[in-house]
């Protein structure tokens, strides 16, 4: 054998393994009967008007039919194959009398039983230009096929690719989501052990600071971070309902059902998730301290809205307390209160109004903003 002879035949073997990797990355060979493919069998039967039709995939050494109709079996050897000699082709191959045909005359289906003549197959192949099988239909006479039932053919093997396409791309997912459910799981164990260390730092280094106050409110603070959080890993870091981390903020505080909430279910951004998350554990922590949560019979309404009447849709959220003892504006700003006046989303956007009432704060934000990453 001539040197180029090795060459020409060692491209052949590894274009063959590209091929059977391509197939077998559709994890389709010796897979049970399915009605989406028995289903284009007997149609592609019933158009062409043939005793045989099959969903053929082509493997190593053998043929697997992942649905036929009028053959019975769902494998047979490769050497006796019409479909084999198929994939060598571009698109179709139709064979009107094996018997004139060079290529099938000395095929042993064909001179012995079942005795076919007729053979047309439409390829599957798939994006990347591997031929994996075919769509064909057979007979045991001479015969052709109108232009209508060739272009059928045509048509349910691309149906075909498109079935094996999407299962994979369903397979590839469901693996994906999997793999990201793993890591979740361990970036929340990290972050979880991480504030932890970082609140244990953090009491260790302000153990001598006699204003136990601010020692506390750091605590939680820290505890607020890491319930956002964790809301955030199990929504993969893309959207926290706003519902469930307001509740993860009250529970925190033990409100006791006195915080009432209302509003539209809402998607927060990563970003938004944070910042809201610390703002309304400052304003309940102080309003348990200073408000109306620091009495039993006072009361905290919690609101939102999506307005349309700027230039953009904007979330306008309301915290609105009554029933505890008159407050008045401090006269200090406290990191808590810096914190407030950072807004939902860090850019501001805050009014506060202490009336004889009780405080009432409104927090704007653009919906790009609550959205944004």
């Amino acid at each position: 054998m001539g040197l180029a002879s090795v060459e020409l035949s060692s491209t052949m073997h590894m274009q063959e393994i590209v091929r059977l990797n391509a197939l077998a990355s559709f994890e389709m060979l010796d897979t049970p009967r399915e009605r989406d493919f028995d289903e284009i069998a007997q149609l592609a039967s019933g158009i062409c008007e043939t005793p045989i039709a099959v969903v053929n995939l082509i493997g190593e050494g053998r043929q697997f039919f992942k649905a036929e109709v009028g053959l019975g079996v769902r494998e047979t050897p490769i050497d006796s194959s019409f479909c084999a000699q198929a994939i060598l082709e571009e698109d179709f191959l139709i064979v009107p009398d094996a018997t004139k045909d060079p290529r099938f005359d000395c095929n042993p289906l064909v001179t012995g039983d079942p005795g076919l003549r007729f053979y047309a197959g439409a390829l599957l192949k798939t994006a990347e230009g591997h031929a994996i099988g075919t769509v064909c239909v057979l007979d045991y006479r001479p015969r052709d096929l109108t232009e209508i039932q060739q272009q059928t053919l045509k048509v349910l093997s691309r149906q075909v690719m498109r079935q094996l396409e999407l299962r994979k791309a369903v397979r590839e997912r469901d693996a994906a989501l999997a793999q990201q459910a793993v890591l979740n799981g361990e970036l929340a164990h990290r972050m979880k052990n991480t504030l932890a260390m970082v609140q244990a730092i953090a009491m260790q280094t302000l153990k001598g600071v006699t204003e136990r106050d601010a020692v506390d409110a750091l605590g939680r603070r820290i505890a607020a971070l890491g319930a956002a959080h964790d809301q955030l890993i199990r929504e993969d870091w893309t959207a926290a309902p706003i519902h469930k981390i307001i509740r993860l903020l009250l529970d925190l505080h033990g409100d006791g059902g006195r915080i009432l909430t209302s509003g539209p279910g809402i998607e927060l951004g990563p970003k938004a998730t944070l910042s809201a998350s610390l703002l309304l554990h400052e304003m309940a922590t102080n309003a348990t301290k200073h408000g109306a949560l620091s009495v039993p019979e006072g009361k905290v309404d919690l609101s939102w809205t999506v307005a349309a009447d700027g230039a953009e849709p904007t979330l306008r959220m309301t915290w609105r307390e009554a029933g505890g003892p008159p407050v008045s504006e401090p006269t200090r700003k406290s990191f808590g209160s810096r914190l407030i006046q950072m807004g939902l989303v860090g850019k501001g956007g805050v009014d506060k109004r202490y009336l004889p009432g009780g405080l009432v704060a409104t927090f704007e934000a653009t919906m790009a903003d609550i959205h944004a990453l």
